[in-house]
């Protein structure tokens, strides 16, 4: 693929060592360079605790990172290392890893560009080989841009496909947002409102479902309820505004529960946000992307992180996206990104069987 690096060597004496360890270790990113991400970086410097228990290996280019610094008026450095086997033995808990393909020229601030694209693509890859050789369990990412990663030639649905396509990875592994005790998914993502209908069927809505709930259960929920959206104004009104929820939602449903899922709906979709906060159920899957976003965002826009299970290795994001807007000004709020980071954190710990801190729930 155009701008895809090359699989790194790892020494096989360096992959036993780490296998040999406990400590979890956590990749993180600065997103895309003309984004918020470099300077929500910097912010964590000042939290620590978001990774304790954990080994985090920051990683981009040293005049990313600085620039970041240099907006959050985050004084913190870190050991720096060009090798990341290197990075990832030093006993430091957190250090910075110089990713050296990443090559910028001027960086233009709060707007989308090929080379922070590239840039964001390749290091997406080489975590995707370090995960394969054992050297991390995690990969944090600061928000990255999809016009950016477009304009370097790869057009994908969105990051982690391109992550999946690089690894060859074909199994289902759909966004899931969380935003406080609420987790969210879909069972379709980012594509156009006109082919939604077409790509709603019983068989992508059962696969859905029986994937997100063994993610929930992941995180310590030993039988998740999920409230299953309809799609159509009012579900239907019993096939006046569409047949959907007739024809292929309930059918679905009632096949889930087959299985003993612990699922419910279809519920309307302009109400099923108060249903499941009346009624304490923790997961809603959605028929499209806006179904669910438009709430979640709405409850604390700077608060939710984008999970990604499924894959061989654990990843998650802010779910607030670069913010060119505010890029650059040091008006950026770290909630999502610090929120990403311990999420990682609790998944890797519990991967491992290995204990979170006192009073904390999986």
């Amino acid at each position: 693929m155009n701008g895809a690096p090359g699989r790194r060597r790892v020494s096989q004496r360096k992959v036993m060592e780490r296998l040999m360890t406990d400590t979890p270790v956590i990749l993180s990113t600065l997103g895309d360079a003309g984004g918020v991400g470099p300077e929500l970086v910097a912010r964590t410097l000042d939290h620590p605790e978001i990774t304790r228990g954990c080994k985090r290996v920051i990683a981009g280019h040293p005049r990313i990172f600085d620039m970041g610094r240099e907006v959050a008026g985050v004084a913190t450095d870190l050991p720096r290392f060009t090798d990341i086997e290197a990075a990832i033995a030093s006993p430091d808990p957190v250090v910075f890893y110089h990713f050296d393909t990443l090559h910028y020229g001027d960086i233009d601030v709060g707007k989308t560009s090929a080379q922070a694209g590239l840039a964001d693509y390749q290091i997406g890859c080489h975590a995707a080989d370090l995960s394969a050789a054992g050297l991390i369990d995690a990969f944090v990412w600061a928000p990255v841009n999809k016009a950016s990663i477009h304009k370097a030639g790869h057009h994908f649905e969105g990051y982690k496909a391109g992550i999946a396509d690089y690894m060859g990875f074909t199994e289902r592994s759909t966004e899931i947002n969380t935003i406080g005790h609420l987790w969210t998914t879909r069972v379709t993502s980012h594509i156009p409102i006109s082919a939604i209908a077409g790509a709603i069927s019983e068989d992508a809505i059962l696969d859905v479902l029986t994937y997100f709930d063994r993610e929930l259960r992941r995180f310590g929920y030993a039988d998740p309820r999920i409230a299953v959206s309809g799609l159509n104004p009012h579900n239907g009104d019993e096939g006046a505004f569409g047949r959907e929820e007739i024809d292929i939602i309930a059918p679905a449903i009632e096949k889930a529960k087959a299985r003993g899922l612990n699922v419910a709906g279809p519920y309307p979709a302009d109400t099923i946000f108060l249903t499941v906060q009346d009624e304490g159920i923790p997961a809603v899957l959605s028929m499209y992307h806006d179904q669910c976003q438009i709430a979640t965002k709405l409850m604390g826009f700077d608060d939710g992180v984008t999970y990604f299970g499924g894959l061989p290795f654990i990843l998650a994001t802010p779910a607030h996206g670069t913010a060119f807007d505010i890029a650059g000004q040091g008006k950026a709020r770290p909630n999502a990104i610090l929120k990403a980071h311990e999420l990682a954190r609790r998944a890797a710990l519990t991967a491992k069987g290995l204990p979170l801190g006192e009073g904390e729930a999986a």
